[in-house]
């Protein structure tokens, strides 16, 4: 390692790269609880900064050790590992985050130039990274299930390969692996039957996986009121971040597709936002009220950098690009924290608690299905009915009177 700066103006430096690159001043300060902690530990053992005294500081002061898993730490140690490595790699001029790429492919010569332009299409989709890396790594394990079938043409798959591959996989994935495979198996065989290579579409051979689904999070509309009236809408960021907050609490857009929004979406002449989820692909149109408007219109005017960029909602920092998922994720979760609003263990309190709070209001206001699944861009009604778990008002209609116990043992006593 080439040490060419003291350890504290490493530290400046990796600050100064990470707020570029739209990380949160917040999330960077927890960083720097373990830079500091590093830099008084070496200055007490009079040791010079290097990838080595790095990794026996991680090991003597949090016990981390170098063969530990990196999956398997707790979320805290995740994060101090995470700042040694940005340290190190800021030290040796590399990126100070390992850029996220494609999987390999291990698609067998038989296959390959198929299953390859299989990917190619869905890439043109503009589907996120973690979809496509799905597809590939549900390929992979089907090619290695031909393979072991002897089946070298693809035109010879049949429902009844489908359904031995779906029970081979099952062997050793768990059901959120298998529910994931069977999406990519239904859009592969469509593919294939569109290519002409399979007689018929034999994506209704692909099996059902049903995965346990928990009660979603929603918060009541004085909390969310609470939430909203937190932001400080006298400065520049605050008047950004309500904007994107408020799209949504009103709308319920994804975090994705609120950082993802382009100004030819606004259609201001028909009062509607119209785009395509980036997690769904569904065509979406939504109507632009009166309050989102406004708050869009004075970020536009008053706040927004005058780049080419067309992004609607930009970084105040150069360089002036889009925001992500993460960046909307922090802005909810302080506001609902500057509001007081309490946060029960193990409740969401991100933009997607903000769709579920929305969708259940609309439940209460007798909001049919069908129209909450077209306003959530949900593919189908199945996943919207999720929501009906929380539907307490019309959840209390159901209630069963509780029964007379006069007569009745309990621990040995006639009640």
């Amino acid at each position: 390692m080439d040490q060419q700066l003291t350890l504290t103006e490493l530290i400046e430096t990796a600050s100064q790269s990470l707020k570029a690159d739209g990380i949160t001043v917040e999330y960077i300060k927890q960083l720097s609880c373990t830079w500091n902690s590093l830099e008084r530990y070496l200055a007490t053992h009079n040791l010079p900064f290097n990838k080595e005294n790095c990794t026996i500081f991680l090991e003597e002061m949090y016990g981390i050790s170098s063969k530990q898993n990196y999956a398997n730490l707790r979320a805290i140690d995740k994060r101090r590992k995470r700042a040694i490595c940005i340290l190190v790699n800021c030290a040796d001029g590399l990126s100070l985050y390992r850029k996220k790429t494609y999987w390999t492919f291990n698609f067998s010569e038989s296959y390959e130039t198929i299953f390859s332009d299989f990917i190619d299409e869905r890439k043109s989709c503009n589907l996120a990274l973690a979809t496509i890396n799905r597809d590939i790594y549900t390929l992979n394990h089907f090619s290695e299930y031909l393979q072991l079938s002897s089946i070298s043409d693809l035109a010879n798959i049949s429902p009844k390969v489908v359904q031995g591959f779906m029970k081979w996989l099952s062997i050793s994935k768990n059901l959120p692996t298998l529910k994931s495979a069977t999406s990519t198996m239904r859009q592969l065989l469509r593919f294939l039957y569109r290519k002409e290579i399979l007689p018929g579409d034999y994506s209704s051979a692909v099996p059902t996986v049903k995965c346990r689904k928990t009660v979603p999070s929603v918060y009541g509309k004085d909390e969310i009121e609470a939430m909203l009236n937190s932001f400080n809408r006298a400065s520049a960021v605050g008047t950004r971040n309500y904007a994107m907050v408020l799209i949504a609490v009103r709308l319920g857009m994804r975090s994705s597709d609120i950082c993802g929004l382009e100004l030819k979406n606004i259609h201001w002449e028909k009062n509607t936002i119209e785009f395509t989820t980036k997690k769904t692909g569904e065509f979406t149109i939504l109507p632009l009220t009166a309050d989102v408007g406004n708050a869009i219109i004075k970020y536009l005017k008053e706040i927004r950098p005058n780049v080419k960029d067309e992004h609607v909602f930009l970084k105040m920092q150069a360089p002036y690009t889009k925001l992500s998922s993460v960046s909307l994720h922090y802005m909810v979760t302080k506001a609902f924290r500057d509001a007081n609003v309490v946060v029960a263990s193990g409740k969401r309190h991100g933009p997607h608690a903000l769709r579920a709070s929305l969708a259940t209001a609309m439940l209460e206001n007798e909001v049919p299905l069908p129209v909450i699944s077209e306003t959530l861009s949900h593919s189908n009604t199945d996943t919207t009915k999720i929501y009906l778990k929380i539907d307490m008002h019309h959840l209390r209609k159901l209630a069963l009177e509780v029964p007379d116990l006069t007569g009745v043992w309990m621990g040995g006593v006639r009640i």
